[in-house]
């Protein structure tokens, strides 16, 4: 898949996830509102847990040991993701991640978790991650992730932290798999 096909498919997908929540809250009133003054502290918040997220990514999968949990990852990392991420180009890696962070983040925390709860919309979105045979420990580590932004969305009250947190994340990702060595 080319680039821009790939950066296209990102952006219709998010699209209808902003989409269902948009006609969400407006049917329920919404769950977050970002905080008017505070809005400079989530993204520093954000971006200090897209850090955090990228260094534990990076000692798992790159510098951890060759068992089992992490086997599994590190095989769909370079099986699947990297040649899937093989021909962005920098607008795409910025295109995609945004799209991803506000459409996933709007959804899974502003509408799926203040329904469901923190841990269920966890498990659900580490489940819409999967894409078959191999990946189910990729859902358990993006369960997980999805976990944490669940935690940063009730810590800060808002979206903002979340958003910024896993749009940054995924552009280091997308880049790393993109340009980074194998």
């Amino acid at each position: 898949m080319r680039g821009r096909e790939l950066t296209i498919l990102a952006i219709a997908g998010e699209s209808l996830l902003v989409a269902i929540t948009v006609c969400w809250w407006f049917y329920r009133g919404p769950s977050y509102w970002p905080t008017v003054g505070g809005w400079q502290e989530d993204m520093a918040i954000g971006l200090a847990a897209a850090v955090g997220f990228m260094v534990v990514n990076y000692l798992l999968l790159r510098c951890g040991p060759d068992v089992m949990p992490l086997r599994p990852i590190r095989t769909l990392y370079r099986t699947t993701l990297r040649p899937l991420f093989s021909r962005v180009r920098v607008s795409d890696v910025i295109i995609i991640s945004i799209a991803a962070g506000v459409g996933e983040e709007l959804f899974f925390r502003g509408v799926l978790q203040p329904e469901i709860g923190l841990v269920p919309a966890s498990i659900v979105f580490g489940l819409l991650h999967m894409g078959g045979r191999g990946t189910f420990l990729f859902g358990c580590w993006v369960a997980v992730m999805g976990l944490a932004l669940g935690i940063l969305a009730n810590v800060s009250d808002g979206l903002v932290a979340p958003i910024v947190a896993h749009s940054a994340y995924d552009a280091a990702a997308i880049s790393y798999l993109r340009w980074g060595s194998a």
